[in-house]
């Protein structure tokens, strides 16, 4: 009577046991979580995602890089990242900054991608000293100051505003001189978009902090501009977000535009934002883009050398080849012309 029990007993408990590993593993196959991995993306050329009337047979290649990041992972995927020395695992609330969700975040990351595209048309065309056509479209919500009230109220990063209480507001400044005439506390209607949906939401303003004595919504802004080339360009980086891919779009822009294959026949890889007057503006991962652009056997890899911001790019960078043994060669550059003049003095392969 003992043994059968004892063995009932024991079928009973590897059945339990068995239906309790298959709960945790689904558990963990299944959960996501609230945090972001991040890890090398890719090193891809620029030449096929910038189309120009201008035919160019490029001997080598410009690279963009890219992070890859997965967002709200399952524990298997986050434990596999935890040991992975070339993965690393933020919580979404620190990886986005602080936004107030996930779609604001990538709105705002959209915008930086095609700002970014703006400015890189502006950089080249200035750097060939051509006219362009640009229009403002509106005011991008970038980011909160921690008095704002907008929150509440429903505003979220990556708003495009382009009216305030019906009124056109469509650059920085005008936005700035129409809230100058209310007080703190007054509500003002903000209309736009979110993500190309149409949004409205009142809301209240407040001092803004600091000496100005300013009245305003409380948060960092920028103007939504529309570039138009007098030649046809362009882009498909639809399936890239924010803004980092700039100067390596500058680059191919003028390559095409003059007809002068700048790669030299070498494999460029680089990162780095540019802004209209030809500034290289520092990025994140920068470790993860140079594994990306050893793995595709990259030659050079340029770096933006930002002594303002405090060269953490440029430190981070060299400590990355350093400690990885990678290949491709260094090059500082804090603009434009820096970049133009390295690639134009290589010794054509």
């Amino acid at each position: 009577m003992t043994n059968r029990r004892s063995a009932r007993f024991r079928r009973y408990l590897t059945s339990i046991l068995a239906i309790f590993i298959v709960l945790v593993l689904g558990s963990a196959y299944f959960l996501s979580w609230p945090y972001v991995i991040y890890g090398p993306g890719s090193a891809e050329p620029v030449h096929p995602r910038v189309e120009t009337a201008h035919k160019l047979d490029e001997k080598g290649s410009f690279l963009f890089t890219t992070v890859s990041s997965y967002s709200q992972p399952n524990a298997i995927s986050l434990f596999y990242a935890w040991v992975n020395p070339r993965e690393d695992i933020q919580t979404e609330k620190a990886a986005t900054g602080g936004a107030t969700d996930y779609a604001s975040y990538r709105n705002l990351l959209s915008w930086m991608r095609d700002s970014s595209e703006a400015n890189a048309l502006l950089a080249a065309y200035g750097a060939m000293k051509r006219s362009i056509e640009v229009k403002e479209q509106g005011v991008i919500v970038i980011s909160f100051l921690p008095e704002t009230k907008a929150i509440a109220s429903g505003l979220h990063e990556g708003d495009i505003l382009t009216k305030v209480d019906g009124k056109a507001t469509l650059t920085a400044e005008q936005m700035a001189s129409t809230l100058s005439a209310h007080k703190p506390g007054d509500k003002v209607r903000l209309t736009g978009t979110r993500g190309g949906k149409p949004i409205d939401v009142t809301i209240p303003l407040i001092q803004m902090p600091g000496n100005s004595k300013r009245t305003g919504i409380g948060f960092q802004q920028s103007t939504v501009l529309k570039v138009t080339p007098p030649d046809p360009v362009k882009f498909d980086f639809n399936d890239v977000g924010g803004p980092s891919a700039g100067l390596m779009m500058t680059l191919e822009i003028i390559a095409q535009l003059t007809g002068e294959d700048l790669t030299r026949g070498y494999r460029i890889a680089g990162t780095g934002t540019i802004d209209e007057h030809g500034t290289v503006g520092q990025i994140g991962g920068i470790q993860y883009k140079l594994m990306a652009a050893d793995k595709e056997k990259a030659d050079y890899f340029l770096v933006p050398y930002d002594k303002e911001g405090g060269l953490s790019n440029w430190n981070d960078a060299q400590k990355t080849v350093k400690d990885l043994k990678l290949k491709p060669k260094l090059v500082p550059v804090a603009t434009l012309t820096e970049a133009l003049d390295f690639v134009r003095k290589l010794q054509t392969k």
